[in-house]
């Protein structure tokens, strides 16, 4: 819950979370994750970009491009990173993932593209929660079903 909370901060206050010593790239692929502005996402990512640098959209909350792009809900920007190497499974500051990220936004083609991209369904938050359990807190039976199948 408090993951959510500050990612929810995070998305409507990325303007106030610049950090300094982040380089200029990362800043820019940063806030077009944030903007979900893909066309300049891909332009970072072709120019070199570190598509898993360590960011932070909230000061002392540290996340990645995946996560936060999934957060956003964006198809298209989850797909561009995992294209260019995003670690499907890199953690953020309360161990939460970009699949636990999906699961609760409740978008079903996301968590598809996760696990079909080698995303860990039995990897445990701060709070000691999987992707199922937090799909079963969310009531998403689509979700919660294909998790089950998954974890098979």
């Amino acid at each position: 819950m408090r993951r959510t909370l500050f990612l929810t901060v995070a998305l409507f206050s990325f303007v106030f979370a610049t950090h300094a010593q982040t380089p200029a790239p990362a800043q820019a692929l940063k806030k077009a994750i944030l903007k979900n502005d893909a066309a300049a996402a891909e332009a970072l990512l072709a120019a070199g970009t570190n598509p898993n640098a360590v960011i932070e959209v909230v000061p002392g909350f540290a996340t990645t491009y995946l996560i936060t792009a999934a957060t956003n809900n964006s198809l298209p920007l989850v797909q561009l990173l995992l294209r260019n190497k995003a670690q499907v499974n890199q953690p953020d500051a309360f161990k939460g993932t970009a699949l636990m990220a999906a699961v609760g936004k409740g978008n079903k083609a996301l968590v598809e593209l996760l696990l079909s991209s080698g995303a860990d369904a039995r990897a445990k938050d701060d709070d000691g929660k999987d992707a199922l359990a937090l799909a079963k807190e969310s009531g998403n039976k689509e979700i919660i079903t294909l998790l089950e199948q998954k974890l098979k």
